[in-house]
């Protein structure tokens, strides 16, 4: 009896409903080039739409079908998946995102292969608008924020500047799962774990993936929402430890953070959901910017200035 071939890689998808969607990552899917794979679907859906639409792909994928009874919910649905997959490399695809090019697994696991001590490659990817049919963006990743993710990936507060987890691929670890606690920042927390695991990561810098944007995604709801952008960014803060906020980088994207939500003083961040000690560089932050209007630190050049100057006299250590 001989052995089945190992699978190198699986592909993830955590369901919710969107068949529409679900269909088109299905299709290019079935027009990749890869041959040693698996695409495993767990479905979240309070009905059968999704389990008839991955039955009729069986004899165009290799794909197996897991439904979630009862649903797990975003990003635990993720961890369901990936609980499932046997490949020796993990491509998640969000069901609202799309390859663009029969070669883009090839592509990304060829890159993991040539480059055995890294665990991360991502793509740049195109940006489209569902609701403004037309309207594409292009992103990719700059060789200077590149070098701030070798620096270190708690500059990933800066700005994400890996992209959507749809534009990842990464080696099958189970050290690498999604923090259940975030929604906002769940895959931020999940690329610097990954990162301060295993160092090193491989770009490739061609639009390999279509991400689906919708004006009614989970991220641009909870943009500018204090009741959803405190609570994630301290947590995640106290995770990879306060002494990030001696980054020029991090201590710039708190400074932004306390002027862009308006907060003055401390209780603010307790009655937004902050738990635990407000970190002694938070506290100089907001002493800081007590003396100044939102509109003058909305200023450019002023609150350039003003940033790099309390920079130079914040606390070395946090307590």
């Amino acid at each position: 009896m001989t052995e089945k071939a190992p699978i190198k890689v699986s592909v993830c998808i955590p369901a919710y409903k969107n068949t529409e969607y679900l269909k088109r990552v299905l299709d290019s899917l079935a027009a990749q080039d890869f041959t040693s794979w698996e695409v495993i679907i767990t479905d979240d859906s309070p009905d059968n739409e999704v389990e008839e639409l991955a039955r009729s792909y069986k004899k165009l994928l290799p794909l197996v079908y897991y439904r979630n009874t009862p649903a797990h919910g975003m990003p635990a649905n993720w961890n369901t998946c990936y609980d499932h997959a046997r490949g020796q490399y993990i491509k998640i695809m969000h069901d609202d995102d799309w390859f663009t090019r029969p070669d883009a697994i090839s592509k990304m696991a060829a890159a993991l292969d040539a480059n055995p001590d890294c665990d991360l490659v991502f793509s740049a990817f195109r940006e489209c608008f569902i609701d403004h049919p037309g309207k594409v963006n292009e992103v990719h990743c700059s060789s200077f924020y590149r070098q701030l993710l070798k620096q270190d990936p708690v500059h990933l507060f800066q700005k994400n500047f890996i992209g959507p987890p749809s534009a990842v691929m990464h080696r099958n670890n189970p050290a690498y799962r999604y923090d259940v606690r975030l929604q906002w920042l769940v895959d931020m927390d999940f690329y610097i774990n990954l990162l301060r695991h295993k160092p090193g990561f491989v770009y490739l810098d061609e639009a390999l993936v279509n991400i689906g944007i919708s004006d009614l995604q989970l991220t641009k709801s909870c943009f500018g929402v204090r009741t959803v952008e405190i609570p994630e960014y301290f947590y995640l803060l106290r995770k990879v430890g306060e002494n990030a906020l001696q980054s020029l980088y991090v201590f710039d994207f708190f400074w932004r953070l306390m002027r862009n939500l308006g907060i003055r003083e401390e209780k603010e961040l307790y009655e937004a959901g902050m738990e635990g000690e407000t970190p002694a560089v938070v506290k100089y932050i907001l002493k800081r910017q007590r003396p100044f209007s939102f509109k003058l630190l909305k200023n450019g050049a002023i609150n350039k200035i003003l940033t790099g100057l309390s920079f130079t006299g914040r606390p070395r250590k946090n307590g």
